[in-house]
């Protein structure tokens, strides 16, 4: 049995995440003249996509140090060996939360934006997700 290759992470999840939103909707991020609304979501998606990017490689990297010092552990290789673990990742844990979340906010106000931009747009509305019917019974 052939071992799969681990999915590589997504570092420009921002710009994937506008990206991907907006061709849901049959868009793409345009140039649009200066003082419009359009060009004022447009630049937020941008700013805010760029943002996102920023936060998912500083998240990847700090991940990559906790899995690293873990994987110490795991070998036995590490400097508490013998001694308490307490502060083994250090602040590396909480840095870690703090980015998820920061990333997620950045996440969901991208949806925000690009959904913004699609109204302005006069885009169609994605389809909506088929409504499950109720099931009736037997008797």
């Amino acid at each position: 049995m052939s071992e799969a290759a681990e999915p590589r992470p997504v570092v420009a999840l921002g710009t994937k995440t506008a990206r991907d939103a907006l061709a849901a909707r049959g868009l793409v991020l345009g140039s649009h003249p200066p003082g419009t609304a359009l060009a004022a979501v447009a630049g937020l998606i941008r700013d805010t996509a760029n943002n996102v990017d920023e936060v998912q490689q500083r998240l990847l990297q700090r991940a990559e140090m906790a899995i690293s010092q873990l994987q110490s552990v795991t070998q036995g290789r590490d400097r508490y060996r013998h001694g308490t673990t307490d502060g083994l990742l250090q602040s590396l844990g909480t840095e870690i939360d703090t980015l998820v979340a920061r990333r997620g906010e950045g996440v969901q106000l991208l949806r925000l934006l690009t959904t913004s931009y699609a109204d302005l747009n006069g885009a169609a509305k994605p389809a909506p997700a088929p409504a499950s019917s109720p099931r009736r019974r037997g008797r």
